[in-house]
């Protein structure tokens, strides 16, 4: 019976996964895609039904080979069948996404709230929010999980080591978010749940290896790996903007001298911009926009910013094209006006500094904007719930 239970699990989870990445499918289609009996796809798609998960649709008509009969019928993910939420807790901000079954946005909302704010008050406003969307009708019921960012160290279990931008330290987040509502959480670093995001909602985006740079208040990285998030034995790699690219430098946040994220984050351009990094929060916050605008028309500043930019962030993805190999870099954050001005020099400094004879990753910005963390967040939760790989992934831990 276990063993039946397992099989049921596995196919409706490959189902899922099926219909989410590849679109709508036939019965017939299904069965032969996921070489399954047509018995087994009727048993599993009545109980998915049934649960709201997927629905019928028109098939797609094809009148050169089609007999005449039953319409044809394809099978299609239900999007309202299933909800999931992503927090990102940021500097001074909080922003919530929810997405459905499909992967999709359908409520977003960014909170200000204190730049101190203790993890207490954290865990208080997130449970506050996820009782606003379970008291809406639409959604009543069907949040099926939730995830949370920080800007910070997280270990696989969710217990935040370090996050030195809000001051919290052994912070079992976890922990507190489970015993404040009934659903359940993950808590993830920001890069690596915006990483993870940016790959999952783009499903046919053909990438082996990406690598993602966050590049704000400090510089944030991941990496995903067919699929799947490279976490490391404690769950804490991919700090790529702690890589050490200079001996000499302004103090990074980590307390070392000479990182990558030193030298392309915020307060780095507003030191070459303003010649001081001592602005209000507001300030940083349109300081990519400014110094975007203001390089379009041969500000002196600005282009030293844009060119300081350009160079420091080459050297990085130099060094981590020469380790990885990846087939895509992909970029996000505050800092996308700055980019949008240097990519294509990045691109080029890239290709002339990488190992002869390696292939030229792709560099692209990440298409999710300012809500990346929290919908990257809710991926996570997605994934976790309704995600076939993930079965995989509980194999493998168990022989390890």
């Amino acid at each position: 019976m276990a063993d039946q239970t397992l099989a049921r699990y596995v196919n409706e989870l490959s189902i899922l996964t099926m219909l989410r990445t590849e679109g709508s499918a036939s019965r017939a289609q299904i069965a032969r895609r996921l070489s399954l009996t047509p018995g087994t796809i009727t048993r599993v798609v009545s109980e998915l039904a049934r649960r709201g998960l997927v629905q019928e649709i028109p098939g797609p008509i094809q009148a050169a080979v089609r007999e005449p009969g039953r319409p044809a019928i394809s099978l299609a993910l239900n999007p309202t069948g299933a909800y999931f939420l992503g927090v990102e807790m940021g500097v001074g901000v909080m922003r919530y996404a929810l997405l459905d079954l499909a992967a999709s946005v359908v409520a977003s909302t960014e909170v200000v709230v204190s730049r101190s704010i203790t993890p207490k008050k954290a865990v208080r406003a997130i449970a506050e929010q996820v009782a606003r969307y379970q008291d809406a009708r639409r959604f009543a019921g069907k949040i099926q999980a939730a995830g949370v960012t920080v800007p910070g160290l997280v270990t696989s279990e969710g217990y935040i080591v370090h996050l030195p931008i809000l001051g919290w330290k052994n912070v079992n987040l976890l922990a507190m978010l489970r015993d404040a509502t009934q659903l359940p959480f993950i808590v993830e670093n920001n890069a690596n749940a915006a990483a993870f995001g940016s790959v999952y909602t783009q499903p046919n985006l053909p990438s082996l290896c990406t690598i993602f740079l966050k590049l704000g208040t400090g510089c944030g990285g991941a990496a995903i790996i067919n699929g799947r998030l490279l976490r490391g034995a404690a769950g804490t790699a991919t700090e790529f903007g702690h890589m050490r690219i200079t001996e000499h430098g302004h103090r990074c946040s980590c307390g070392q001298v000479g990182c990558l994220e030193s030298w392309v984050n915020l307060e780095a351009m507003a030191r070459i911009f303003r010649g001081t990094a001592d602005l209000t929060r507001s300030e940083l916050a349109a300081l990519p926009s400014r110094i975007a605008a203001a390089a379009a028309v041969g500000d002196g500043g600005a282009a030293a910013a844009v060119a300081s930019l350009t160079h420091y962030l080459s050297l990085g993805i130099v060094t981590l094209s020469n380790i990885f190999n990846p087939t895509t870099f992909m970029l996000g954050g505050v800092m996308r006006p700055l980019l949008e001005c240097c990519l294509e020099a990045v691109k080029v400094r890239v290709a002339e500094g990488i190992v002869p004879g390696m292939k030229m990753p792709e560099i692209r910005l990440s298409h999710l904007g300012v809500m990346e963390c929290a919908v990257g967040a809710a991926t996570i939760a997605h994934h976790h719930a309704f995600d076939i790989s993930t079965v995989e992934l509980q194999e493998h831990e168990l022989r390890a």
